[in-house]
């Protein structure tokens, strides 16, 4: 009895590439998903990165009206807080009082010293010169004490008296006819010290002319407002005191570190998904700085490659530099 194969072999055949289809289909999806959980990765300690304007306190006040709350946006120039000066009317006369006084003796000392003393006799004692010489010495170090406010106008003419004498003794005549007066130049070195002295006592009035006017701390910059720690209506200011601290709106990033192997898997101007203070946000790859190839530190180098994404031009919340993210890098 023959038995006819045909049909069950075109069912073979056609089952059998059906099954081959099917586990094709099964190795690709297999290879694309090992491909995509390849490359996807987290990287949990990205940080909130943005160049930044200091503002500071231009002299000791107080704080008498806040107008911004931390996290505000303002333009550049815009006006955050008004003070109340501490420089008293009494403050700056005695600065000007300063700046007199400063004047006065550096005049005095481009006039030099008079030291008034007997005609010189021909004759001349050798030890008297010496005394003479050192008494002049004494009183070029007393003009300089005198300059920088150390001692006494009469201790200096006292110097100067002494060297008058001096020299009068180291001078032998039979006579003395008339008095004479010499006088004596200042050093360089002096001069300068007290023209300096000038200089810095008129800056000293100008500054505290001008804190006394700065009644105003303005925005240097325009972006969102960090008031510094402990900065409210009625604070007390010292010099030179952070005030707030404002981000440029347009100048900050989210900022990671990858290693060597991550940066291989990320390309410039990808999307990616990351989140900041709870909040769901997605930016571009702006930035790849790779590390810089250093022999005496090679493996720590290869870990270094930053990677700067986008923040959001309008986000619905504050977003300041120092706020930690977390970046979901995806295919």
């Amino acid at each position: 009895m023959e038995v006819d194969i045909t049909e069950k072999a075109k069912n073979f055949i056609r089952f059998g590439l059906l099954g081959l289809i099917v586990l094709a289909a099964l190795a690709g999806g297999g290879l694309y998903l090992y491909q995509h959980s390849n490359r996807s990765f987290t990287v949990r300690d990205a940080v909130v990165v943005g160049n930044e304007s200091v503002i500071t306190a231009k002299g000791d006040g107080k704080i008498t009206e806040l107008l911004v709350q931390d996290g505000d946006y303002v333009e550049e120039g815009a006006v955050i807080a008004r003070v109340e000066s501490k420089i008293t009317p009494e403050d700056i006369a005695q600065l000007e009082q300063n700046v007199q006084l400063a004047q006065q003796s550096y005049a005095q000392l481009q006039k030099g010293t008079t030291a008034i003393s007997q005609a010189p006799a021909p004759v001349v004692d050798s030890g008297a010169q010496q005394r003479a010489a050192n008494a002049y010495a004494r009183m070029q170090r007393m003009n300089e004490l005198f300059s920088m406010g150390a001692i006494s106008a009469a201790k200096r003419d006292e110097a100067a008296a002494a060297y008058a004498s001096a020299q009068a003794a180291a001078n032998t005549a039979p006579s003395v006819s008339a008095p004479q007066t010499t006088v004596i130049p200042t050093s360089p070195e002096v001069l300068k010290q007290a023209e300096l002295q000038v200089k810095q006592a008129e800056a000293a009035l100008a500054n505290a002319k001008n804190d006394q006017q700065a009644t105003e701390i303005v925005a240097t910059a325009a972006g969102v407002v960090s008031l510094a720690e402990g900065i409210a209506a009625d604070s007390e200011l010292k010099n030179e005191q952070e005030i707030a601290r404002i981000q440029a709106s347009n100048d900050a990033w989210l900022e990671a570190k990858l290693t060597e192997t991550q940066a291989a898997k990320v390309r410039l101007g990808e999307f990616v998904n990351y989140e900041i203070d709870g909040h769901k946000l997605q930016g571009t790859v702006q930035d790849m700085i790779a590390p810089e190839n250093d022999d005496s530190d090679e493996e720590q180098a290869k870990s270094l490659t930053m990677v700067k994404i986008s923040l959001p031009a309008e986000a619905s919340f504050t977003i300041k530099s120092g706020m930690t993210g977390i970046i979901e890098f995806k295919e």
